[in-house]
């Protein structure tokens, strides 16, 4: 179990030096004793005491000793719910080992007994991925991690998966952003990190499509959006500080075959947007005036999406 403890500020550990007499300001980092909290990819955490800040750590490659932070996650245990799962990916983790899905839909022992889920509070929905399967397949470990039920949310099954007649938006979700990634080389793409922050919105009544089942002891919150907040930075560029963010806000609803860049077409929105909507602040470990240029508007065809 990994409570934040609120004792130490940091910009975070991935920010950038300041330059040519450029103060780096950040006044609304983490402050926190966990240097995992600090990662650029972290959004603003709660830190009182029923939201429980999670770090999953797993090997980088079958059969080596090399460990990376595989995905993070804020806990609510009052609601049973992550508030958002919280990952990047860089030229390491894309790796791809052909190992499958290898999961086995398990209650996340990190979670104290009380709290956790499992299978069966998900009746009648299919258990959607925040971090994806197919988006950790670097090891078998980091692959097994992603079926927590800790990284689940309900979602109807003509949302998140496909059938006869073809794919469902959230999984067309996945294809889109993994197509940021699927071609990078080491030779033009090792300075490339995307940061991301998916989740199911689990606060406020009008974000709440229900609940999956009557039982006090075994109903979880159905969200009515999903989200994913995206953060690129790339050292081959100095604009912006090599940065450039999107989020996209996709309602939850039966039968949304919307695909390829139709996605961002209709959901995009700019991180500040995303931000009134959540209650949420993402990226908030940027330097400030870096975070207050890349929030406040984006463009798709800067993200090939036009």
């Amino acid at each position: 179990m990994c409570l934040v403890v609120c004792l130490v500020t940091s910009c975070g550990d991935d920010v950038p030096s300041p330059e040519g007499g450029h103060v780096v300001v950040n006044d609304n980092a983490n402050v926190s004793t966990m240097a995992e909290a600090l990662r650029m990819e972290i959004p603003h955490l709660k830190g009182d005491t029923h939201n429980q800040f999670i770090v999953k750590r797993a090997r980088l490659r079958d059969n080596s000793p090399r460990t990376f932070v595989n995905f993070c996650m804020e806990y609510d245990w009052q609601k049973k719910a992550s508030r958002w799962t919280a990952f990047r990916w860089d030229i390491d983790n894309v790796y791809d080992c052909h190992c499958g899905r290898v999961g086995d839909y398990a209650p996340d022992m990190d979670v104290p007994a009380a709290y956790r889920v499992g299978s069966g509070y998900f009746r009648g929905y299919q258990r959607g991925h925040m971090l994806a399967s197919e988006d950790r397949q670097c090891s078998r470990e980091a692959n097994t991690q992603t079926f927590l039920m800790s990284n689940m949310h309900p979602q109807y099954g003509r949302f998140n998966g496909y059938d006869n007649s073809g794919s469902y938006v959230w999984l067309n979700v996945e294809a889109l952003v993994r197509g940021l990634y699927s071609a990078w080389t080491p030779a033009y793409n090792s300075t490339d990190t995307i940061y991301a922050v998916k989740g199911g919105t689990i606060d406020g009544s009008s974000n709440i499509l229900g609940y999956t089942s009557n039982s006090s002891t075994d109903n979880i919150i159905v969200p009515r959006y999903f989200y994913i907040a995206l953060l690129y930075k790339t050292g081959r560029s100095q604009t912006q500080g090599g940065y450039k963010a999107i989020a996209l806000w996709i309602p939850h609803r039966e039968g949304d075959t919307t695909s390829g860049k139709d996605i961002a077409r209709r959901y995009a929105i700019s991180i500040d947007e995303l931000e009134e909507k959540t209650g949420i602040d993402f990226f908030c470990n940027l330097p400030d005036d870096i975070e207050m240029i890349v929030e406040r508007s984006y463009s798709l065809a800067a993200w090939g999406w036009k």
